[in-house]
């Protein structure tokens, strides 16, 4: 059964507006929750995260219509296709990543007379830094559940530490000394890791921000938003530095150690060559 557009966001507006009131979300184990997740887990997950438009053509009807707080309204399926296209997968690969915050997925079944014809999906989830709401409205037609009204919103900087709990441990100079080199993320990110006094630092072009240490060759920025592991051998030598946020995962390798690392084992090489000559 297919109803008008107006009557749907009139429904739908009421709906949201007693949803704090009405206790009618269902459990998350309920079938319908199952399979407004695995939608939602499309949409962002295959379609937005990894840039696979053709996602969003099957996904979407043709009168789709996204509300942003900031952004303002995208009215077609086409339209968005277009915006994404051009604003995050223009090198057709995302580098800003979409997390659904765990358990704040909500569902809340829309019946008209009995009969069950769509859901408002809510939650919070996070891009990079920032944090917001979402509410989505899914009309059922044809046994086709169809994401006929997205809105993100309350969007703020996500200020939550990425790690918790944790103490920091100074180090000498010779301890942070090991560290220290030119970290190539890709051909247009290195950074730097840099001592000045007594603290060890990231430098991105200029850009320097105190890293802290906690243990296990592992460091905090001081924002605690972005968490750096260094990649070490059997030698002790480190040799590569990963680089974790609340969307992303980089792995890097210390230009400056590798060269180091390449001349040991050549020294060692040399070495045993002339055990072998003169023996």
């Amino acid at each position: 059964m297919k109803l008008p557009v107006r009557k749907i966001k009139g429904i739908a507006l009421i709906a949201i507006l007693l949803s704090n009131v009405i206790n009618a979300q269902i459990s998350n184990d309920n079938d319908l929750f199952q399979v407004l997740k695995a939608k939602d887990s499309l949409f962002f997950e295959v379609g937005f995260n990894k840039c696979n438009l053709e996602v969003f053509q099957e996904l979407l009807p043709e009168e789709f219509e996204f509300y942003h707080d900031k952004d303002g309204i995208t009215e077609s399926r086409a339209k968005f296709i277009r915006t994404l296209k051009k604003n995050i997968c223009g090198t057709e690969k995302n580098n800003i990543k979409r997390v659904l915050e765990k358990g704040s997925l909500e569902v809340f079944p829309l019946y008209n007379k009995g009969n069950l014809y769509g859901a408002i999906q809510t939650g919070r989830h996070s891009f990079g830094s920032t944090i917001a709401r979402f509410t989505n409205l899914w009309i059922l037609e044809q046994g086709k559940w169809m994401p006929t009204r997205m809105m993100s919103y309350d969007h703020k900087i996500n200020t939550a530490p990425i790690v918790s709990n944790v103490e920091f441990i100074k180090l000498s100079h010779k301890e942070m000394s090991i560290y220290l080199g030119n970290y190539e993320f890709s051909p247009d990110f290195t950074l730097s890791i840099i001592i000045i006094g007594d603290k060890i630092y990231g430098d991105a072009q200029g850009q320097k921000v105190e890293i802290n240490y906690y243990g296990d060759h592992k460091f905090l920025d001081n924002n605690q938003a972005m968490k750096l592991n260094f990649i070490l051998n059997d030698e002790g030598i480190v040799t590569g530095l990963k680089m974790i946020g609340r969307d992303r995962e980089m792995v890097a390798t210390d230009l400056l150690n590798e060269v180091l690392c390449f001349k040991s084992k050549y020294k060692e090489f040399e070495q045993l060559l002339s055990k072998y000559w003169t023996s």
